[in-house]
């Protein structure tokens, strides 16, 4: 596969420094007064206030990210259907792609790569769907021959079961692109995936067709911090973005969005390069953030790879993982 020489390939890089990814796009078009129309901020924003999506590109270039990701989260034919704009599905996939473009040419980084952003088709954190396999398969593959001509990294992310991942997975397959599958977990020092499977259980399904990098995001670091064995034991590259979410209650209702999560004030960017620390002593070699950590956080995590001294920390310094 495509993916074992590039593994090799990152996990020298990864001894000598780590990839660092972007932040929040959708909470960091709220933070910044996007409206929620059309159903969605992210993809209000790529019809009306395509401005602030290429200024929140430029803001994660300027803070030191080597990867910037496509606001392509919320633009499936399933979201847009429920919103009524499902006609615009192509052109708002494309637009997403060239603003990341248009970042990255105008802050004059050819060096940086962009990420597709290939979210969950129907909603985040659900485990039952109303589309077949072979019906999540096809629209992803379709997402990515979209997005093809912008993107270096089709990254499936905020997973909750196998069945979603797989599906990536086997789409991502007979693509040229590198393909990095990012599965989401239960909050608070779990390693059990929101849809109910272990993670051990889930790295087992996708071991005949792994992805190029591993990675967890959208929960809280100490459940990271719990899963680093598991991944490491893995024998890919892996990495981790978490959230700035107290958590995901069990109540959550996918309608209601994440705009009424509670965000942790406490988790400022020393806080969470102190916990990216510890990932990176772990093994991991690809580090950013999710929902709630925007710009400052990623400029902080800059500053912890450019000097390297994750290396002689035993402890955090918040201590170990954090709690509501």
């Amino acid at each position: 596969m495509r993916g074992c020489r590039e593994q090799t390939m990152m996990n020298t890089k990864a001894r000598a420094k780590a990839t660092l990814l972007d932040g929040s796009m959708g909470q960091e078009i709220i933070n910044r007064g996007g409206k929620a129309a059309y159903g969605q901020w992210a993809v209000a924003a790529l019809i009306d206030t395509p401005d602030m999506v290429r200024a929140i590109h430029l803001d994660y270039l300027q803070a030191g990210a080597d990867v910037i990701t496509t606001n392509s989260y919320g633009t499936t034919r399933t979201r847009l259907r429920h919103s009524g704009r499902e006609r615009e599905f192509e052109r708002l996939l494309q637009r997403a792609g060239q603003l990341a473009q248009q970042a990255r040419e105008a802050y004059g980084a050819p060096h940086v790569r962009i990420a597709a952003s290939l979210p969950p088709l129907e909603a985040s954190y659900i485990h039952t769907f109303q589309l077949s396999y072979e019906q999540t398969v096809a629209q992803f593959r379709e997402m990515m021959h979209i997005l093809q001509p912008y993107v270096d990294i089709f990254l499936g992310e905020t997973f909750s079961t196998t069945f979603e991942a797989r599906a990536f997975l086997d789409a991502a397959q007979p693509q040229t692109k590198t393909s990095w599958l990012a599965l989401t977990l239960q909050d608070h020092g779990q390693t059990v995936l929101r849809g109910g499977e272990s993670l051990a259980q889930a790295l087992a399904a996708i071991r005949a067709n792994p992805p190029d990098a591993l990675l967890i995001n959208c929960c809280t670091p100490d459940s990271i911090h719990a899963a680093l064995p598991l991944l490491r034991a893995a024998g890919l590259p892996f990495g981790a973005y978490a959230n700035g979410f107290r958590e995901i209650p069990e109540t959550w209702d996918a309608e209601d969005g994440v705009a009424g999560l509670s965000a942790r004030a406490e988790l400022s960017p020393d806080a969470y390069a102190s916990e990216v620390a510890r990932w990176l002593q772990g093994g991991a070699s690809i580090v950013g953030g999710c929902c709630e950590l925007g710009p400052a956080h990623i400029a902080r995590l800059r500053l912890l790879l450019d000097s390297g001294r994750y290396t002689q920390m035993d402890e955090p310094i918040v201590g170990k993982g954090i709690k509501p």
